[in-house]
């Protein structure tokens, strides 16, 4: 019932103007939500990784578009096809329920980081936070290596900063032993009590 599709990064899945046309399963890969300001200036809103579905499963307009971060791919499902099955679906219907409340606790966080913090506190949080959401392997010695998979362009518009931003702070990190930049797309994260400070009630060291 559903089309297996493999797409590039930077391949436009929803357009902001006319919505999803289909639903989406992400099978491997990110896909980001963003809009732009007046100015042109981009602010991601959220990702999605493996496990996670994109689209509303009803018409309507969507107030965001969703491109694919990285290479993606995707099970997809035209609208018509995902009503029967979240009609015949009871489990379905219940999964896609836990997965909007889900998204509702990441705007909450995302709303609470860019509001409150400023960008030193927002990057240890996020740094800390994707571990939930990107390959994240623990160290026997208590430390771990976070695979950074988004372009730092990404990262830098989720947050809000500039990619320059990102990179100081990425070095001022390490200087201060919080963590260990072991190539461009792996950290190691050293200090989990540090990067934490003042971050209480958003993540957990």
């Amino acid at each position: 019932m559903a089309q297996s599709v493999s797409l590039p990064a930077n391949a436009r899945v929803c357009d902001a103007e006319r919505g999803c046309s289909h639903f989406h399963l992400v099978q491997s890969g990110y896909l980001r939500m963003q809009s732009h300001s007046m100015a042109g200036r981009r602010q991601i809103l959220g990702m999605a990784r493996p496990g996670e579905s994109i689209g509303p499963p009803r018409g309507g307009i969507g107030v965001y578009e969703v491109e694919a971060a990285t290479p993606v791919r995707l099970c997809r499902f035209d609208r018509q096809t995902f009503e029967l099955l979240l009609f015949d679906e009871p489990e379905l219907r219940r999964a896609l329920f836990q997965q909007s409340q889900i998204w509702l606790e990441k705007t909450r966080r995302l709303t609470w980081l860019l509001g409150a913090l400023g960008s030193n506190a927002r990057l240890r949080a996020i740094l800390l936070l994707a571990r939930d959401w990107l390959p994240w392997r623990p160290l026997e010695d208590g430390t771990g290596v976070l695979s950074l998979e988004l372009p730092r362009q990404d990262i830098a518009d989720y947050l809000a900063t500039t990619q320059e931003t990102v990179s100081r702070l990425l070095h001022q990190f390490q200087d201060e032993g919080l963590i260990e930049i072991i190539n461009p797309r792996k950290i190691r994260l050293i200090d989990f009590e540090r990067l934490a400070e003042g971050l209480d009630g958003l993540v957990s060291a």
